[in-house]
């Protein structure tokens, strides 16, 4: 067995093999391969940490409320995370546990679990969990601003997450960041340049920013993928040059979004009411008329169609047949 070099002593001749001092080089050497070893291995169990943390897991469902539980033996579950947490109150796995399994309970537990979750993460929880059940939650209660922070959290680690970049751009949208909203469909359509439902809403997105001419490129683009998306194309580009007061073009594209029978690729509703708006801008009064009526015949409560109606027969009374004279 070797010793160290102030136990070795040398020139010591016998039966036994004649013992070595160690040159320093070795030393030198072995320091060396330590340091090597250091810094081949060291990067790797750095990327491990990083995906041990980071790596996707299997996301909750929540369940609706008074639903079965998602999980088996749910109750016994949070007994357990409960208990871990009274021997360690800041225990960040058991908190996450806790919210997570209060998410898949339902709605009614959504502040059990938004306390849970929200304590977990400042305790410096990276489990993706947490930022996914927190902007489901905060999207459900309409905080749509606070669950766009969370699902952007979760997206840095899970960029891939199509469903997930998706409701991001949708609540973007919807909270009027519509620049925002853009650039996530932009990014989507990068990855995804075949997708009809990221062109569509990319063309919605242009539009309520005003970039007019690159939301008619998008609802162009739209109309290639079947009879449906060409009818929401014509529909579109139909109101998209109303907005920009070319009347003519704007009804041109809306006969087109006309069916031949009904059906469920525009709300017909909707179509006439900007039909009845675009005659009446061309002084096509009795067109208009019809349009108007077409709405209230499809929506009898839409006030906006009963107000417009009764102001276009004020100032353009419909003109009243003569009996038929008796023979």
């Amino acid at each position: 067995m070797l010793r160290s070099p102030s136990e070795l002593k040398s020139g010591v001749e016998g039966p036994r093999i004649k013992s070595r001092v160690l040159p320093e080089r070795f030393f030198s050497q072995a320091r060396s391969w330590v340091l090597l070893g250091f810094v081949l291995i060291g990067p790797a169990l750095f990327v491990f940490g990083w995906y041990w943390n980071y790596r996707r897991v299997d996301l909750p469902r929540r369940g609706p409320s008074g639903s079965v539980p998602t999980v088996p033996n749910m109750d016994h579950e949070l007994r357990a995370a409960q208990e871990k947490l009274r021997g360690d109150p800041q225990d960040p796995g058991a908190l996450v546990r806790l919210g997570v399994l209060y998410f898949e309970k339902g709605k009614e537990h959504f502040p059990d679990a938004i306390n849970a979750l929200e304590e977990a993460r400042d305790l410096g929880a990276l489990d993706a969990r947490v930022f996914y059940c927190l902007g489901m939650m905060y999207q459900d209660l309409g905080l749509s601003g606070f669950a766009v922070d969370e699902f952007r959290r979760y997206l840095r680690n899970n960029p891939e997450d199509r469903e997930v970049r998706l409701l991001v751009a949708k609540l973007l949208y919807q909270l009027g960041r519509h620049p925002e909203a853009v650039s996530e469909y932009e990014r989507l359509k990068y990855q995804y340049p075949n997708d009809k439902i990221v062109e569509e809403n990319l063309g919605l997105s242009l539009w309520a920013a005003k970039q007019y001419a690159r939301a008619a490129e998008s609802f162009l683009a739209l109309k290639g993928y079947g009879a449906a998306e060409a009818r929401r194309s014509a529909f579109y580009q139909g109101q998209l040059d109303f907005d920009q007061m070319l009347y003519n073009a704007a009804l041109e594209h809306l006969l087109l979004a006309v069916p031949g029978s009904p059906d469920a690729a525009v709300p017909e509703d909707k179509l006439h009411a900007v039909l009845a708006a675009t005659y009446q801008k061309l002084g096509r009064v009795d067109e208009a008329r019809a349009s108007w009526e077409k709405v209230l015949s499809l929506a009898p409560k839409d006030v906006k169609a009963q107000v417009a109606l009764r102001d276009l027969n004020r100032r353009h009374p419909p003109k009243k047949t003569k009996p038929a004279k008796k023979a």
